[in-house]
């Protein structure tokens, strides 16, 4: 016998195989049962939802000679054997697209006239139906609202929003959902343990669920894929991305580890190998952004992480934001680029950087200077006179900020979000410091207040102020906006920002005054109107 995909071997035959639809399925078995029909039902959802398949498998129950008991169809009478080999007269699927003409819509209606060769009722199915012209909708209208007692239409399409409201108005509708990544990994179990197919682990098969999408035929097509580089072997994640263009999940792992870690070497490897191998750009960008939002997902439950918690030490919340969301921003235009897989790569070290990119204070410069921390290290004849420093006074809460450069980061750059509300004091062998910040900063007030957040910046402060825990009493206000405007609040990162605009006018002022950019002025008597700064 030749092979049959799976789609189609394990199309729905009774209600209760059908998947993720219980919501439509038992509105109708109930209208069987009571005897309930509509003239004519519109089916909407996505592909390979089962629009079609019900439509079938209803008609079948409809035109039933023997109904089970729980109104599903016996599949055996010559009703429903007809349905399925395509011969009934009674039951009539076409395709909106291929016969969306006027004359099409005419011919179907002149049938529509006719009684039923057997049984009671004649069942018309048009898929796509949004497809049919303007002219063919028009055609049918008058069908659809008064039809012969014995005609039975549904109408299935992927986009009702093309359809004209006086169609959808004479139609009980029923909406398809997408099918749940759960629902999906169940179905897939079921038919491996029907089938006698082993996965090497649970991560397959909930990859395969993900990327169905929420279309069942879609997920089997994509298993069936699959099967086929497997040849009845186990299938593993190897033969699972070798057969469907996809980086390795551990590949992916140390690929999105190394751009939490900011380990910009291991990046360039990891993606330097994918590029090599020939990995499609477009499944890259999709599995990145994937894994990433399964980390932004995974935060209230990190049994779940895709990644290991090591990664993540350093991190805030909003940095796992922020990546997540400059990425996708850059993926929407990267993949129509002159040059991909360049601009890939110089994407991913950007976030790979983000805190240079993000914070002025411990650049790294083409030209060589160093932070203050680095300036430090390595203090000594070996440091160039040329080499600007920035001396950093002990036991303040600038050098505070600079010490967390080299073992915090994120800490970092989550404290540069506010500022000091009063200078740091002691009172009582306490240190006293007190943090504002903004009413829109408040999502880095509310992250240092995490309690494992708070207290590792607690040992930071104590290790840098050489004082004990627990006389450290550090705390967050909240700074509301007219309090700000009246104290004249600026964030370290907003003064950061001041300051590099102040730097960039001075450049500017510079350029158009220098005698060149004069002299051109006079010659051609203009005006420079606007100075680009690389």
């Amino acid at each position: 016998m030749a092979y049959q995909v799976l789609a189609r071997k394990w199309r729905p035959k009774q209600f209760d195989q059908v998947v993720g639809q219980v919501h439509v399925t038992r509105t109708l078995q109930n209208a069987i049962r009571h005897n309930k029909l509509a003239h004519a039902y519109l089916f909407t959802g996505t592909r390979g939802v089962g629009k079609t398949s019900i439509a079938r498998l209803f008609a079948k129950a409809i035109r039933c000679e023997n109904p089970k008991a729980d109104f599903n169809p016996c599949l055996e009478c010559q009703s429903c054997r007809d349905i399925d080999s395509a011969t009934s007269m009674d039951y009539i699927e076409i395709d909106g697209a291929s016969n969306n003409s006027v004359d099409d819509i005419r011919a179907l209606i002149e049938s529509v006239q006719y009684l039923p060769s057997r049984g009671k009722y004649k069942i018309y199915v048009i898929d796509e139906v949004h497809m049919l012209s303007t002219s063919a909708f028009n055609a049918l209208l008058k069908t659809l609202e008064e039809p012969p007692a014995h005609a039975i239409f549904i109408l299935a399409t992927t986009d009702p929003q093309k359809l004209l409201g006086t169609v959808i108005s004479r139609c009980q509708r029923h909406d398809f959902k997408n099918v749940s990544v759960p629902t999906l990994e169940e179905h897939i179990k079921h038919i491996a343990s029907v089938e006698g197919i082993e996965f090497e682990n649970d991560r397959i098969v909930h990859k395969l669920a993900q990327l169905g999408r929420g279309s069942v035929r879609d997920t089997l097509s994509i298993f069936d894929q699959v099967l086929g580089m497997a040849a009845g072997a186990k299938i593993t994640e190897k033969i699972f991305s070798e057969a469907l263009g996809l980086a390795a999940g551990s590949v992916m792992k140390t690929l999105v580890e190394s751009i939490f870690k900011g380990n910009i070497t291991e990046l360039k490897k990891v993606y330097l190998d994918l590029v090599n191998s020939n990995i499609d750009l477009k499944k890259l960008s999709e599995q990145i952004s994937e894994m990433l939002f399964e980390v932004i997902d995974s935060i209230d439950n990190q049994a779940n992480l895709p990644v290991s918690k090591d990664s993540l030490k350093d991190i805030s919340v909003s940095e796992v934001f922020w990546i997540y969301e400059t990425l996708m921003k850059d993926f929407s235009w990267v993949l129509s680029s002159l040059n991909p897989e360049k601009v890939i790569l110089v994407m991913l070290q950007k976030v790979t950087l983000r805190r240079e990119v993000l914070s002025p204070n411990g650049m790294e410069f083409l030209g060589g200077k160093l932070s203050a921390s680095e300036v430090e290290e390595k203090s000594g004849p070996q440091i160039s006179e040329a080499v600007e420093v920035k001396v950093v006074t002990p036991k303040t809460w600038d050098g505070f900020l600079n010490h967390l450069k080299t073992i915090s980061p994120a800490t970092l750059s989550n404290l540069e979000q506010g500022n000091l509300s009063r200078p740091i004091s002691t009172q009582d062998s306490n240190l006293v410091i007190e943090l504002a910040y903004p009413e829109e900063a408040i999502l880095f007030k509310d992250f240092l207040e995490d309690k494992e957040v708070y207290q590792r910046l607690i040992e930071y402060i104590s290790e840098y102020f050489k004082v004990e825990k627990e006389f450290v009493k550090f705390r967050t206000v909240l700074i509301s906006r007219s309090d700000e405007s009246n104290q004249g609040f600026k964030t370290r990162a907003q003064l950061a920002e001041e300051e590099s605009k102040k730097a960039e006018d001075e450049r500017r002022t510079k350029v158009s005054n220098h005698p060149t950019i004069k002299g051109a002025e006079k010659l051609f008597n203009a005006r420079i109107d606007k100075i680009n700064l690389n």
